[in-house]
């Protein structure tokens, strides 16, 4: 039993450690490389982990093997457009000027049920709407609209809007992340001034807030304040 749980521990670390190396993407972000990858990689630390006749190392060395292959076409895919082309696939427009290409279609074996679902899912009302729809070497669809179906811009209507920055966590559950309040310039003495101007009575009363470079704040008190 003990010897079960180590090698599961060891193989779970070595599969988390391959995936951080392969980077942050979702599934649905994968490339089609990373993806094949990504499923050898959970077969090969199956096998030792359900079979303990098998060495640890039958699992360990073809996961290390496929990590390095992965760097390695990675980085080279860096280098040559060519390469990316042939290992991660092209861009394919399937929607141009609000038509739908049949033939690419029907080449790629995508159904007008999922290019509709897809613009649903992109709160697109109808095709007629869309200038360009590409399908991505990922296989997800990106849609540029219309000039007459984009939403309207402050700028279009001639607005300055205030600025804004991307928003840190400062404070979860009560505690502040000093991480972040260093990365803000903010000491722990004006974000209490902060809190106390909300008019919350003192930082464990915060569930959340989150702050911007540019000073905007969000606060949200814990239930029953």
């Amino acid at each position: 039993m003990t010897v079960s749980l180590v090698r599961t521990l060891i193989l779970y670390v070595a599969v988390i450690c391959a995936m951080r190396l392969m980077g942050k993407r979702q599934i649905g972000e994968l490339e089609p490389s990373d993806l094949v990858i990504t499923i050898l990689i959970s077969e090969l630390a199956a096998i030792p982990m359900q079979d303990l006749g098998v060495p640890l190392t039958a699992g360990l060395v073809p996961i290390v093997t496929l990590i390095s292959i992965e760097i390695i076409v990675s980085f080279l895919c860096l280098k040559s457009r060519r390469l990316r082309r042939l290992v991660n696939g092209r861009a394919a427009v399937l929607i141009y000027n609000g038509k739908v290409d049949e033939r690419k279609l029907h080449d790629l074996r995508i159904t007008t049920d999922e290019i509709v679902e897809a613009l649903r899912q992109n709160n697109i009302q109808t095709v007629a709407d869309v200038k360009y729809g590409i399908l991505e070497p990922n296989g997800q669809l990106s849609y540029v609209l219309k000039p007459s179906a984009q939403p309207v811009t402050a700028e279009l209507l001639g607005l300055s809007p205030s600025e804004t920055g991307a928003p840190f966590l400062v404070i979860t559950d009560g505690k502040p992340v000093l991480g972040n309040l260093r990365r803000l310039n903010v000491s722990l003495s004006e974000l209490e001034h902060r809190v106390k101007k909300s008019g919350a009575k003192r930082m464990e009363d915060i569930f959340l807030m989150t702050l911007d470079d540019c000073g905007n704040q969000y606060i949200q008190r814990k239930e029953g304040l």
